[in-house]
């Protein structure tokens, strides 16, 4: 799950874990990976500061063959460039963010001869939004929120630009 560790990743995550699904999340900053880790991640990747993305994906998988899929949910185009890399053959890459201006690229021959899906995901239907509310009425899924007043608006703003939100920000206007 690349951009584990914004406001959907962070949802995301919690409903893989009340699914059986074991996620590697990706993301930049100690932050985001304690919070990734919380929520039930089995594995955090801080492309910040690791050598080599693909490798320590790939590691942090059973057997190191890569993970059967991959969610796209980050604001960045690079992430959407790799994902094809540490997919396991047959595995399928979800494009779900919607970076500004960017392209999904992905060598032909490897997609074909590894048999990888690349499709984009916008919105669920009826049956998933009934399951996604059934496993909050559960508690399985709570959402990391900061509350702060519409005063420290460019503060949030500033943070966004420095890609150090973590979870989601409210505002709100009364403060």
């Amino acid at each position: 799950m690349v951009g584990a560790g914004g406001g959907l990743g962070c949802m995301a995550i919690q409903y893989a874990k009340a699914m059986g699904i074991h996620t590697v999340a990706i993301d930049g900053g100690a932050d985001k990976g304690e919070i990734c880790k919380s929520l039930g991640a089995t594995a955090y990747i801080d492309f910040k500061t690791s050598k080599d993305v693909v490798a320590d994906v790939r590691a942090a998988t059973p057997e190191g063959l890569g993970p059967h899929a991959v969610l796209l949910l980050a604001v960045a185009e690079g992430p959407f460039q790799q994902a094809t890399q540490y997919v396991r053959s047959r595995g399928s890459v979800v494009a779900i963010g919607l970076p500004a201006h960017a392209y999904l690229k992905a060598p032909v021959f490897d997609t074909v001869t590894r048999m990888i899906s690349i499709k984009g995901s916008y919105v669920g239907n009826r049956r998933d939004s009934q399951e996604a509310l059934d496993f909050f009425a559960r508690g399985l899924i709570h959402v990391p929120i900061k509350t702060v007043g519409l005063s420290h608006l460019q503060e949030v703003l500033d943070k966004l630009g420095a890609d150090q939100v973590v979870g989601r920000y409210v505002v709100d206007t009364s403060k």
